[in-house]
């Protein structure tokens, strides 16, 4: 089930966003809980992801934010418990499609180092700028 964050879901978010982003954060910048914490905070106010639950269970959390020429998908995080199932590839999927039916690329950012990049290139995104911190990427339009 995916369902709009709540007030309650913040600490959720932030304990989801360390699980997940400790190792690659680790090796790019050092982790600073402060300023991670800090950076959970300014996501929250500045957009609120969805959260994914399984059998009432809180799995995990994606945004994805319709722009004017692109959709941009960030946060999209998965409990290790809840990873290899395939959730992840459904709720691609489904954002996959709601590229095509808005007929709009997806943007995406992720750390260098995060092991998500094999995904992405698999379903199609293709690497438009990196730097020694973060990959860029794009998932341009199908032809048809």
């Amino acid at each position: 089930m995916i369902r709009p964050s709540a007030e309650n879901d913040f600490v959720f978010l932030c304990q989801l966003r360390k699980l997940a982003l400790f190792e690659a954060v680790e090796n790019v910048f050092g982790w600073n809980e402060t300023i991670q914490n800090e950076i959970c905070r300014r996501e929250w106010e500045e957009a609120r992801p969805d959260i994914i639950e399984i059998n009432g269970q809180k799995a995990g959390s994606y945004l994805v934010q319709i722009n004017s020429d692109h959709i941009y998908l960030g946060r999209f995080y998965l409990l290790p418990k809840f990873q290899g199932q395939g959730i992840g590839s459904k709720i691609l999927n489904d954002v996959l499609a709601l590229s095509e039916r808005e007929n709009l690329p997806i943007k995406l950012c992720y750390l260098q180092g995060n092991r998500v990049g094999s995904l992405y290139t698999r379903l199609g995104f293709k690497i438009i700028s990196e730097d020694t911190e973060f990959v860029h990427m794009i998932r341009p339009l199908t032809t048809k």
